[in-house]
């Protein structure tokens, strides 16, 4: 199950994450919130999510996609664990940035969370 929270504050809005981000119902929920919105700025908080599978890091992508054929900036912000090592893993780093939108530059998620990842991972994203 996933579960939105909104906060919005123009000309940003952040939509907090809670739960699993995968095929079906979750990744569709996650879809029509973030592409219903109509601040220039949107923020991903995914702290909350425990688990994501290939149709939830599809759908980031997606969204990233979106966002800037709308003229629109979309942020992903406090990653969990699981997120943030899928995005290493699959070099997804370069295309979703992270950070919220008040930051003025993304975050480099790879030498960030590099030293975090376990010996097999960090191989595996070298």
């Amino acid at each position: 199950m996933l579960r939105i929270d909104i906060q919005t504050m123009y000309p940003n809005v952040t939509l907090r994450c809670t739960g699993r981000l995968v095929l079906g119902l979750e990744a569709e929920t996650l879809r029509c919130m973030a592409t219903s919105r109509h601040e220039p700025c949107v923020t991903l908080d995914l702290r909350g999510i425990h688990t994501l599978d290939a149709a939830g890091l599809g759908l980031l992508v997606e969204l990233q996609c979106w966002a800037q054929h709308q003229k629109k900036s979309l942020r992903i912000a406090e990653p969990s664990a699981c997120v943030r090592r899928l995005i290493a893993l699959t070099n997804l780093h370069s295309v979703l940035p992270i950070g919220s939108c008040q930051e003025k530059e993304p975050v480099d998620i790879e030498t960030r969370d590099h030293a975090s990842l376990a010996p097999a991972e960090r191989a595996m994203s070298a």
